[in-house]
């Protein structure tokens, strides 16, 4: 363990609070004061000391109305062609700002209370562990402040500290119009992202807590304790044949097992993993879109010396990458692809999306299980990475940016030029479609291509549950009917969709 000099502790210590513009002592006053928008009513107003108390209806439509014209929230769905945002009531990006992101940021409190103790011991040596502690005060507070300012619409924040990507944020946020700088009035895609960005810096400016990951141990749930659902589909998918169909079904496979992200309980997610196998055999009136065809005749050629690579954009560690590995695998076995490149995020991202220690950690995990198949199975992967089969991808900040993808080409020029090597492009999940599609509420009926203003590196594919109201691509009459069947299809995680983007014609492949 490094040993630090006790004056760069706290010089570092005075960087950190500096950092935030903000001492621990006042944060947490502010959080405890503003936890929630009652704390914004009028005192005769307040539930605690209201005649009204018995009336909870009546107090919960006066703090929605209070919150709603306090923060100028109209009380609509997000209009066509309009960026998601929180500004709008009935939208999940509203329910998002409201509900799921102070959770988020509620656990994180949480944990790091709860586990202080093994926390400075992990990271500090005992001469330093009181110093160790101040940190973690000094973190949590900073935490708390965030929240505040999620819940009262604050501006965003330029980055001060040692951020590796502290001038691509700040650029960004000086680009943004002035009424589209905080939480509610920005696009919910730059209000998530810098929320997640802005969590992440606390530990980027620490002395202690650098190489710290709050989500760690969920993410590594996500995977140990799913090991009887990695058997199975581990035992299923052997011997498999080299046709349209066993693709098709790996496909489909890879597209529900995308349930292991913030939006899921976890019993939920552990029910959802056993049915994956199920649902991949049951009809498909829940596959809205599925072009696995001709995902599979963009990678099926005859020409067997001829190098193909594959680039896997990855969402969820857990299960999820699980799967992903084994649908890489048989690409590369039946020569759809000679290569597939993974590419993770650069530090924790969106509670459980993978980084390089995640990506690393499932593989040593898998190849050293009890289980011989399991065990099995990740020597092989682990063998295909030493052969060049499996490659993790040079890190990127731009997958952690509050970029849409098809600024790409000026914001990171050589990012988007390694994809045009490849011939097949795997987008997962969530998150990176509506990176795809720029968060836009788009017409259902919108081609997809349309969608990507001009982002086409290679051919696309896409691997996605449904979970926001963000979609494109749907054929005539499909989103109606599915909104009358079903008002919350759109973010219940209960369809899903295998798209594909030909960019054969523009790369001549």
């Amino acid at each position: 363990m490094l040993i630090h000099k006790r004056p760069r502790i706290n010089a570092a210590r005075r960087t950190l609070a500096n950092t935030a513009h903000w001492s621990f002592e006042k944060s947490v006053r502010k959080a405890a004061t503003m936890e929630s928008s009652e704390a914004d009513l009028p005192e005769e107003e307040h539930p605690a000391k209201s005649d009204s108390s018995s009336q909870p209806s009546k107090i919960s439509r006066l703090l929605r109305t209070e919150f709603d014209a306090k923060y100028q929230i109209v009380n609509l769905q997000t209009p066509l062609n309009a960026f998601m945002s929180g500004h709008y009531k009935q939208s999940f990006a509203f329910h998002t700002l409201r509900s799921r992101l102070p959770v988020v940021l509620t656990n994180v409190i949480d944990t790091l209370t709860r586990d202080k103790t093994e926390l400075v011991a992990q990271f500090a040596s005992s001469e330093f562990a009181q110093a160790a502690r101040e940190e973690l005060k000094i973190i949590i507070g900073l935490i708390s402040r965030l929240k505040y300012e999620l819940q009262t619409d604050k501006p965003f924040h330029n980055f001060t500290g040692e951020e590796p990507d502290r001038e691509l944020w700040n650029n960004f946020i000086s680009s943004l119009p002035d009424g589209e700088r905080s939480f509610y009035r920005a696009s919910s895609l730059h209000a998530e992202c810098y929320l997640h960005r802005k969590l992440q810096s606390f530990l980027e400016n620490s002395i202690f807590l650098k190489s710290y990951d709050y989500f760690a141990k969920i993410k590594e749930q996500a995977l140990t304790d799913n090991m009887d659902d990695v058997l199975a589909l581990t035992k299923y998918t052997r011997r498999s044949e080299n046709s349209l169909e066993v693709f098709d079904e790996l496909l489909r496979i890879n597209m529900w097992s995308n349930c292991n992200d913030v939006a899921s309980d976890v019993e939920i997610v552990k029910q959802t993993n056993r049915q994956v196998l199920e649902n991949v055999a049951a009809p498909d009136e829940h596959v809205l879109v599925n072009q696995a065809a001709e995902i599979w005749r963009c990678l099926d050629n005859q020409k067997p010396k001829k190098q193909k690579q594959v680039d896997f954009i990855l969402d969820n560690a857990g299960y999820e990458l699980f799967s992903d590995f084994i649908l890489a695998e048989f690409m590369i076995e039946k020569g759809l692809a000679t290569k597939v490149r993974f590419h993770v995020k650069a530090h924790p991202w969106f509670v459980t999306d993978v980084t390089e220690r995640d990506f690393k950690w499932t593989l040593e995990y898998l190849s050293q299980h009890a289980d011989y198949i399991i065990s099995l199975i990740g020597k092989k992967f682990l063998q295909f990475l030493d052969e060049g089969k499996f490659e993790l991808a040079p890190i990127s900040h731009f997958w952690t940016s509050p970029h849409a993808f098809y600024s790409m080409p000026h914001t990171d020029p050589d990012l988007y030029s390694s994809l045009q090597s490849s011939k097949l492009v795997v987008f997962k999940g969530e998150l990176n479609y509506r990176k795809l599609l720029q968060d836009v509420c788009w017409d259902t009926t919108q081609e997809m291509s349309t969608c990507l203003r001009g982002f086409l590196p290679s051919n696309i594919c896409v691997l996605r549950r449904v979970k926001s109201e963000v979609i494109s691509g749907l054929a005539e009459g499909v989103g109606q009917a599915l909104s009358r069947q079903d008002p919350g299809w759109m973010v219940s995680g209960s369809y899903g969709v295998i798209q594909f983007v030909d960019g054969a014609r523009e790369f001549g492949y």
